[in-house]
């Protein structure tokens, strides 16, 4: 954290905002959750006093991918962890940055773009590309399981591409949209999303369930 940002987060803790519930990235800030931040209106009038020229973005949608995020990774990062971002300019690239931001404050990781300093990656894996992996697996007369690496985290595994499409087309981000690419296996997924609410949701939680039963 450079000078500048650090006055800037002392500034919203003068105010009474939680910083560990708002993110900053390219000058604009994101609120996480705005019960936990208390990052009202009146607080918002009192920062742009200092700040005037420094958005800030608040989004029912992006609050629920942080939820989804929070509960994802608690157990997959630790204090003063370095962690690996790929700079690819992809809208998943983008929002990783964004919803790890605050975990610098939180428990003091550092994110990196440099691959040989990091001791973990974050993955820009998504919950419809494990859904993906899993009917190839089935499909290919495989078992079906997770292949989880201790070296790397994986943020978005409960976050649908569908959200993270809407929510980037509300931003002012330059960024590029992450291509699926057509496959026997999205066809699958699309045709059972039309007869089981949530399917890749729901694929998730059977996998990690069997997996842990065989543990």
């Amino acid at each position: 954290m450079d000078d500048k940002e650090r006055k800037l987060i002392k500034t919203l803790n003068k105010i009474g905002v939680d910083t560990r519930f708002i993110s900053l990235y390219e000058n604009v800030i994101y609120v996480n959750n705005l019960k936990f931040s208390r990052f009202s209106r009146k607080k918002e009038e009192d920062f742009h006093q200092t700040y005037p020229d420094i958005k800030v973005i608040r989004s029912k949608l992006f609050q629920k991918i942080c939820i989804k995020v929070s509960r994802t990774i608690k157990n997959q990062i630790k204090p003063r962890d370095i962690i690996y971002i790929k700079e690819d300019d992809t809208n998943r690239s983008h929002l990783l940055n964004i919803v790890l931001e605050p975990y610098r404050r939180k428990y003091g990781i550092t994110l990196t773009k440099n691959i040989d300093e990091a001791d973990k990656t974050a993955s820009t894996k998504c919950m419809n590309d494990f859904a993906h992996d899993y009917i190839n697996l089935m499909i290919n007369s495989n078992k079906i399981t997770n292949d989880f690496k201790e070296d790397v985290i994986y943020p978005l595994l409960h976050v649908d591409d569908v959200w993270i499409n809407d929510w980037i087309e509300t931003t002012t981000l330059d960024t590029k949209k992450y291509e699926n690419k057509k496959s026997i296996e999205n066809e699958i997924i699309d045709f059972l999303d039309t007869k089981i609410p949530n399917v890749c949701e729901s694929l998730i939680q059977s996998v990690n369930y069997l997996d842990k039963v065989e543990e």
